[in-house]
């Protein structure tokens, strides 16, 4: 069993058990999830995945699998506890032997799978929604009536900004069981610098990161940059990422000969990342909401991380971004899909480089107040504790 413990004022005190389950650990974008673990300091986190991923670029001491060992009557006693007797005896004794006082659920689908854990251990449940288990999800039939049931009996559901809690209630979930809880960075770990006009020798850095999926906007991204090298020849347009539209975004830098400002790295790491924000000049990434309802729900933590980095941003009027994103003072934000609205913004941080400093000082200053995790981890386990206090 793991016991914690805390020192206060000269006394030590047991620290509070928080099971956090994710069924994959950990997918390459979901940082946000992994600045909360690493920075508790009044709860003990424990992991419970069904998958362990990238243990490597996200350690954690304490992940445990949820699944039986793959062995014939450890797969049967599973599958019969949660097809026939709908139990999960693995989480069971993991919740048992580890002294969980309460379930932290990532993801609203994951949050309804644990309904049953919650109904047999009578432990508080907690679901943080994020992006697409809100937007896209209960357009489906059969989800928005899992919903209602999550919505029923779990004990709280967490979101990353107000727009999100807005479109929590309006799918069902009681606004008393709602509260905002902001993703968050750790802040002294990227590092800022106010950006200098660039000499007409020298190349603007212009860079997007994120998935190439249709909401985060990046073949809109492309086609305003097509419209500014018109006019701005001097310009690098560095992409991280990859996905599901590779092939689109190959065939158009191809079709519009934009090979010459445009340097596709790929997937990066963590570190990678914060490397490339550091070296550029201005930040891009035009959100839209996707022909099928997926969206960002709140804001891609690659904005903020990008704030807190100095770099001014151009990003639009989606989701939770707007509060995010302050604009005309951390940065710029316009109409989902607008190109030229886009290029015009683009345009005018080309124009004005003595405006990059102001912002990027605005955004970093931004960041530290309103989503800097030092200040938003002791938010998250004061809801912790009041919760298991209220169950007690």
């Amino acid at each position: 069993m793991v016991m914690a413990f805390s020192w206060l004022h000269g006394r030590v005190f047991k620290l509070l058990n928080v099971a956090h389950f994710r069924s994959f650990y950990l997918s390459q974008t979901e940082t946000f999830i992994y600045q909360y673990l690493k920075n508790f300091k009044r709860v003990s986190p424990l992991v419970f995945t069904l998958n362990i991923l990238n243990n490597d670029q996200f350690p954690f001491s304490e992940i445990h699998s949820a699944l039986y060992k793959p062995y014939f009557w450890g797969n049967l006693v599973s599958r019969f506890g949660r097809n026939i007797l709908k139990r999960d005896f693995k989480m069971e004794s993991l919740i048992k032997k580890f002294n969980i006082s309460l379930i932290h659920s990532h993801f609203g689908p994951d949050g309804y799978h644990l309904l049953p854990l919650k109904k047999k251990t009578g432990i508080p449940l907690i679901t943080t929604f994020y992006g697409y288990d809100m937007s896209m999800l209960p357009k489906q039939k059969e989800w928005m009536e899992r919903y209602q049931k999550l919505f029923r009996l779990g004990d709280l559901f967490l979101v990353e900004g107000n727009h999100m809690k807005k479109g929590l209630i309006q799918i069902g979930c009681p606004e008393k069981k709602v509260k905002v809880q902001h993703i968050a960075i750790d802040i002294e770990k990227i590092p800022s610098r106010l950006r200098t006009p660039k000499s007409q020798k020298e190349e603007i850095i212009i860079l997007f990161c994120g998935r190439f999926s249709e909401k985060k906007g990046l073949l809109y991204a492309l086609k305003a940059v097509g419209e500014v090298v018109k006019s701005f020849n001097s310009i690098e347009f560095r992409i991280i990422g990859d996905g599901e539209l590779r092939q689109e975004v190959d065939d158009y830098i191809k079709s519009a000969n934009m090979g010459k400002w445009v340097k596709l790295l790929g997937m990066k790491s963590y570190d990678e990342v914060i490397r490339e924000l550091d070296s550029a000049d201005i930040f891009l990434h035009p959100s839209v909401t996707a022909s099928d309802g997926d969206s960002e729900g709140g804001a891609p933590t690659i904005i903020l991380e990008a704030q807190a980095a100095g770099l001014p941003v151009i990003s639009t009027l989606h989701a939770d971004i707007p509060e995010v994103v302050i604009d005309g003072r951390t940065g710029f934000l316009v109409k989902e899909r607008d190109i030229p609205a886009i290029a015009e913004r683009l345009e005018y941080l080309l124009k004005n480089q003595g405006v990059w400093q102001e912002m990027g000082r605005n955004g970093r200053e931004h960041m530290s107040r309103n989503y800097n995790i030092s200040h938003e981890v002791k938010k998250l386990e004061d809801i912790y504790l009041s919760l298991v206090g209220e169950k007690t």
